[in-house]
Formats: structure tokens, C-alpha cells, sequence
């Protein structure tokens, strides 16, 4: 097996725990306010991240700000902007806000580099986008601008580039310590955005943990943080931040079908042909990129 194929193997499976990710935060945002909510979520991360390799990292140069930045973009700020701007904004905008990352993430990766990818990979881009959107929307087409909100799903979007941009800078070390020590940032980035939320937020640990909120802190905090970003980071040292961003395109396909085996809710007719979009338009975008430079 080639290392980029490798590379979508992990992308494939992180997919998938992150698709799910979302019935599980529903769950637990339902009684634990967002912020705490991914303060502890991250607590389990690092925890199991440290029982598993506690080798301190050499970083050269400037790679310790990178993994700083890293966590802080990724970890923190991603969560900050989500949780906070979903307060003033729709669900449908904020999923569809979030899902243009690899749009926009293509474009930022191009002005890095100073080189713009074949015109191929954005017209597959662009179609994937489409067929998310039509997941999202599911046949009805109502967009309510809220300028604060949206601008929140915005900053996301851009604290995910960023934190894939980094990420590719650090792609010559181990990704389980480097994992390890990125949350680790995050978390502590995250302390004064929870205790701001704690100081106005009635602390009412009996009523914030019922099973099924355990349940889900588990999930998000093992499976999603602490394996999920883990296979991701692995996903792109081994096939590239332009490759591995577009498999963000199938997480709002993964949480419908995640939501019928959970929670009952059937696919419809927008659900399929939008699920075929994704695929088809990722498929595109990943044909022939033999001779482009991936990272």
C-alpha cells in the first residue's frame, strides 16, 4: 500500500468518527454549556494521549510555535468559533459555512505556495461543495443571513486552514507526541474561554452528567479527539493537506446516515443525489494530481 493511500485510509476512518461526532455533541451540548463541554473533551484527549507516550519532542527552529499555533487554531479557536457562532446562526448556514473549507483551503494553500492547482481539482471542489450543500439544505433553500453568526462559522472555517497548514509544517515528526502535545496547547488556550463560561454559568454537575451525556464526553474525547486528530494529523504527513482537506466533504453525508442508524431519521431523495455529488466531485478533484505538489 502507497503512503498516500495510506494517507486516505486514515482520512477515511477519522471521516467517520467525526461524522458521528455531531449526534454526540448534540447530545452532550444538551445539558453541558459548549465551552466546558470542549474543555473536558479535550481533558480525556490529553490524558489518553500522555498514558500512551509520555517521549518529550526535540522541535527544531520554529516548529514548537507551530504546534502552539496548531492547538490553538485547531483545538481552541475551531470550537470557540463553532459553539459560539451556532448561538446566533442556523444550523443549515453554519453546516454549510464550515463545509467550504476545502474551497477555501485550497485557495489559501495556492497563495502559500505561490502556484495555483489544476483547474480540475476546483471543479471537483466546487461539485463536492455542491452536493453537500444539497445534503445540508435537504430540498429546502432557506439561508437566513445572520452577519455575526456567519462570520463566526467563518473564523471555523479559517482556524481549521490554519490549523492544516501548521500541521504540514510539523510533518516530519511522530504524530502520536506531536498529537499529544497540540491538544495539550489547545487545552490550555481553551482555560479562559471555560472559566468566563463557568463564572456565568450555574455549575450544576448532577444535571450536566446524566449517562448519556457520559456516553458521548467518552466518544468525542477518545474516539474523536484523541484518535481522531491523530489519524488525521498521520492522514496528511502521508497524503497531503490538499487531499485529506477534502474528505471534510463527507462528514454531513457520514451524520446523515449516522443519524438514521441512531437516531431513526430516514435519507431522503437530497440526501442520495448529494451524497453522489460529494463523491463524483472529490473523485474529480483527486484524479490526476500525479504531478501536482499535494502538501
Amino acid at each position: 500500500m502507497t503512503a498516500r493511500a495510506k494517507g486516505l485510509l486514515y482520512m477515511a476512518f477519522t471521516v467517520v468518527l467525526w461524522g458521528v461526532s455531531f449526534v454526540a455533541t448534540k447530545v452532550l451540548v444538551g445539558t453541558v454549556p459548549p465551552f466546558t463541554a470542549g474543555f473536558l473533551r479535550f481533558v480525556l484527549a490529553v490524558a489518553i494521549l500522555y498514558a500512551l507516550v509520555r517521549i518529550p519532542i526535540q522541535y527544531c527552529g520554529k516548529d514548537k510555535y507551530y504546534a502552539m499555533l496548531a492547538g490553538f487554531f485547531g483545538v481552541t479557536m475551531y470550537f470557540v468559533f463553532e459553539n459560539t457562532g451556532l448561538k446566533f446562526t442556523t444550523a443549515t448556514n453554519g453546516s454549510l459555512i464550515v463545509s467550504s473549507t476545502p474551497v477555501w483551503y485550497l485557495v489559501v494553500r495556492d497563495l502559500i505556495d505561490r502556484k495555483p492547482s489544476a483547474l480540475i481539482r476546483y471543479i471537483g471542489t466546487i461539485m463536492a461543495f455542491i452536493g453537500v450543500a444539497i445534503i445540508v439544505f435537504n430540498g429546502r433553500f432557506v439561508l437566513k443571513l445572520n452577519p455575526l453568526g456567519d462570520t463566526l462559522m467563518f473564523g471555523a472555517a479559517f482556524a481549521w486552514i490554519f490549523y492544516t497548514v501548521f500541521v504540514e509544517k510539523l510533518s516530519g515528526y511522530d504524530e502520536l507526541p506531536l498529537t499529544r502535545d497540540i491538544s495539550l496547547w489547545g487545552l490550555i488556550f481553551f482555560i479562559p474561554f471555560t472559566l468566563y463560561e463557568l463564572m456565568r454559568t450555574p455549575v450544576e454537575f448532577s444535571k450536566w452528567f446524566t449517562p448519556s451525556a457520559w456516553i458521548a464526553l467518552i466518544y468525542l474525547g477518545v474516539f474523536c479527539s484523541a484518535l481522531g486528530y491523530l489519524m488525521w494529523n498521520k492522514a496528511i504527513a502521508l497524503a497531503g493537506g490538499k487531499t485529506v482537506t477534502n474528505g471534510l466533504y463527507f462528514i454531513p453525508l457520514v451524520t446523515a446516515i449516522a443519524e438514521f442508524f441512531i437516531l431513526g431519521n430516514s435519507p431522503n431523495i437530497y440526501t442520495i443525489v448529494g451524497g453522489i455529488l460529494t463523491v463524483l466531485g472529490t473523485y474529480i478533484a483527486e484524479k490526476d494530481v500525479g504531478g501536482e505538489n499535494n502538501d
